[in-house]
């Protein structure tokens, strides 16, 4: 009846938003015809999701010749490094994309993001530790040449063997 008068006031507005509102209802105008028909109410829609659900697979495939062997628990540990790694570059979050692939290199794992494919590069073998300084000699290289009539004891000749040493290192 509202919409009748305000076509009639020429309300045009208060018109068109009254049969906006009874579209909204479920009903059908036909002003031609001066005729109305019920459309059964639409099934509910699902709630719109503002995110798209968390992918469960990184996409990539390995490439090696497999000779590096995982435990079930290093791969799923590597796939959600490589999910995250996927994840964090479709949010261009770039300086935590980053991070993971420095992380999976230290870890041995090469990844080729345009063919999407991962390879594990076996373990280098330990090397051998770094020596700061050059092995201390442990002999002089001194000969005692007197007659050895001076009889020295065990403690005395390594204080001597000592002090000969040091004088060695301090040339």
């Amino acid at each position: 009846l509202d919409r009748v008068l305000a076509k009639r006031e020429r309300a045009w507005e208060r018109s068109d938003e009254l049969r906006q509102k009874l579209r909204e209802a479920g009903v059908s105008v036909n002003d031609g015809e001066s005729t109305y028909s019920l459309k059964p109410p639409a099934p509910p829609k699902p709630p719109k999701q503002s995110q798209p659900a968390r992918p469960t697979h990184h996409g990539y495939t390995r490439v090696d010749d497999g000779s590096v062997v995982l435990s079930p628990a290093d791969q799923a540990t590597l796939d959600g490094m490589l999910l995250d790694r996927v994840l964090a570059k479709r949010e261009r979050a770039w300086e935590r994309s980053d991070e993971l692939r420095q992380k999976l290199r230290e870890a041995g794992v090469s990844v080729n993001d345009g063919e999407s494919t991962y390879s594990l590069k076996p373990p280098a073998p330990p090397k051998p530790p770094k020596q700061s300084q050059p092995a201390r000699p442990t002999h002089h290289g001194y000969t005692r040449v007197d007659d050895g009539s001076v009889v020295l004891s065990p403690a005395d000749q390594a204080t001597l063997d000592g002090m000969l040493l040091d004088r060695v290192l301090a040339k």
